[in-house]
C-alpha cells in the first residue's frame, strides 16, 4: 500500500507540501509528483470532481507516493464511501456540528474497531499484501485522514463533545460559513471570526489536537495563474477585472 505522505512528514515533524487543483489535469498531478510534492487536493464539494475523476487522479499520483486529498460534498456514508474507496487518503469533509456527527463520520471512514466502513473496493484490495485482509484494513485504517470542517458557531458550542471522538486528530476552518453563521454574511475578516477561531484552536491545542492549515500546505495553479494575469496587465497600464 502507498503510505499517506502527509502523516510521515507530520511524524517528521515537516510540513506536507502540496498542489491545489480546481480542473482535473492529469498532467498536473504528474508534474506534483515529478517534482517531489506529497500530495495533491481537490474540491468535490464546490468543483465538480466525480469519484470517477479521483479514482483516475489516484492513479497518476500513486506511483510517485503522492496522497491524494479531497475535500467531499457531504458526510453521508455512501459520499464518504465513494472516494475512499477510489484511493483517496485525505478527505475533507464540511460543516462538522456535533459529537454524534463526528462518532458517524469515523464510523463510515474507518475499518472496524475504530469504525465500521463497508468492505470494500477493488482499488482498496489492491493494496492487500497476500490475501492478508487483516492486514489491509490495519494499513487502510493507519493511512486514512479525516479533517471535518469546523465553520459554524455550533461547532464551538459542542467543541469538548467532538474532541472527545476518537479517529479524528486534525480539522479544517471554513470563515466565510463562520462568519454567516455569527450573523456576519460576507465579512470572513471580522474580528470576531478570528476571536472564535482563536477558541477553537486553543480547545484543539489543549487536547493534542490540530487545524489541517498547521500541517499542511499547497499552491493552486488557479490562484497563481490569476495573479500573474493581473500583474501582465498591471505592468502594461490596464487592470483586472475580477474584484476579488
Amino acid at each position: 500500500m502507498v503510505p499517506n505522505k502527509i502523516l510521515q512528514c507530520i511524524q517528521r515533524g515537516e510540513t506536507a507540501l502540496g498542489l491545489t487543483l480546481r480542473e482535473p489535469s492529469g498532467q498536473l498531478v504528474e508534474l506534483a509528483g515529478r517534482c517531489g510534492l506529497d500530495f495533491v487536493s481537490f474540491d468535490a464539494q464546490h468543483d465538480t470532481w466525480t469519484p470517477a475523476e479521483m479514482g483516475a487522479m489516484c492513479r497518476i499520483a500513486d506511483p510517485y507516493g503522492m496522497t491524494v486529498s479531497t475535500r467531499i460534498p457531504d458526510g453521508a456514508e455512501s459520499t464518504i464511501l465513494s472516494y475512499l474507496d477510489r484511493g483517496v487518503r485525505v478527505i475533507t469533509i464540511p460543516n462538522l456540528l456535533t459529537g454524534q456527527e463526528a462518532r458517524d463520520l469515523v464510523k463510515y471512514s474507518f475499518f472496524a474497531p475504530l469504525g465500521l466502513r463497508s468492505a470494500t473496493s477493488i482499488a482498496t484490495m489492491h493494496g492487500q499484501v497476500g490475501g492478508d485482509h487483516v492486514r489491509l484494513f490495519q494499513e487502510v485504517n493507519a493511512n486514512t485522514i479525516i479533517v471535518p470542517q469546523l465553520e459554524s458557531i455550533v461547532s464551538l458550542e459542542n467543541i469538548d463533545d467532538i474532541l472527545a471522538v476518537d479517529g479524528i486528530d486534525y480539522f479544517g476552518a471554513g470563515a466565510e460559513d463562520m462568519a454567516q453563521s455569527l450573523g456576519l454574511p460576507g465579512e470572513p475578516q471580522h474580528p470576531r471570526v478570528a476571536e472564535t477561531y482563536d477558541k477553537i484552536k486553543a480547545k484543539l491545542h489543549a487536547a493534542g489536537k490540530r487545524m489541517f492549515g498547521e500541517v499542511a500546505a499547497s499552491i493552486s495553479p488557479f490562484d497563481l495563474t490569476r495573479d500573474a494575469i493581473a500583474d501582465l496587465l498591471q505592468q502594461h497600464g490596464r487592470h483586472t477585472k475580477l474584484g476579488w
